[in-house]
């Protein structure tokens, strides 16, 4: 296995992925899709024109498998999302007291919550309006 979570094939290539169905991940030999030129071709791991293909259940090892698979375009898409979700947590977090609610119960912690998050709102609100008066 590679870092990322793709399978190796027999002769020590990087497989290629090929896509999910269901809950698992399919790889394919790199020599018969086209990506690498194995001295030994598709005869040294499978004796199939198709190629070696391993199929993966993304249970086995939820840090490592994940649907995406990752470094392909739609991994790549929700991770992006994924690192502006955190910065805002970070903003709420650090700029903002989030971090630190002096409030007993879950309703009252909420309600501070969401008062923080109309102000992250507000102020990029605010900003925005800023540059554009400034760009003009």
């Amino acid at each position: 296995m590679t870092a990322h979570g793709t399978p190796r094939c027999s002769m020590g290539y990087e497989m290629v992925y090929w896509g999910a169905f269901g809950d698992r991940l399919k790889f394919r030999c790199p020599h018969v899709v086209g990506h690498v030129d194995c001295p030994h071709g598709s005869s040294w791991c499978s004796s199939s024109n198709y190629g070696m293909v391993v199929k993966i259940h993304r249970d086995e090892d939820l840090r490592r498998f994940s649907i995406p698979h990752r470094n392909t375009r739609n991994w790549q898409l929700l991770y992006h999302k994924r690192t502006s979700a955190e910065h805002c947590n970070s903003r709420l977090k650090d700029h903002l007291t989030a971090n630190d609610v002096h409030v007993g119960g879950i309703e009252k912690v909420k309600t501070h919550v969401y008062l923080n998050a109309i102000v992250l709102l507000a102020s990029a609100l605010a900003m925005r309006r800023v540059k554009r008066q400034n760009v003009a």
